[in-house]
């Protein structure tokens, strides 16, 4: 099984590469880079439960310690009260 997902991950990036250039996008476009987007945009928006699903991971602790590279909410709250005084 893990062979054939490295198979078909590699033959989505091969893809992608041919989408970027096709359409002039310059930065890379990869499968990887991808799953971070995605993690970006849900953020803290999508309960920990359902992401855990969503990535397919068989343990909360890696989804938590993965998905806390984008959850900015709390901080960003915390600036803008000194901000906004």
């Amino acid at each position: 099984m893990a062979t054939r997902v490295k198979t078909v991950n590699r033959n989505l990036n091969r893809r992608l590469e041919i989408v970027a250039e096709k359409l002039g996008i310059d930065k890379k476009l990869s499968m990887h880079i991808a799953r971070h987007s995605f993690g970006n945009i849900s953020g803290d928006k999508i309960p920990i439960q359902m992401l855990q699903k969503l990535y397919r991971h068989s343990s909360i602790t890696t989804t938590v310690s993965y998905q806390s590279n984008f959850m900015y909410k709390e901080t960003d709250d915390a600036l803008e009260k000194v901000v906004d005084f």
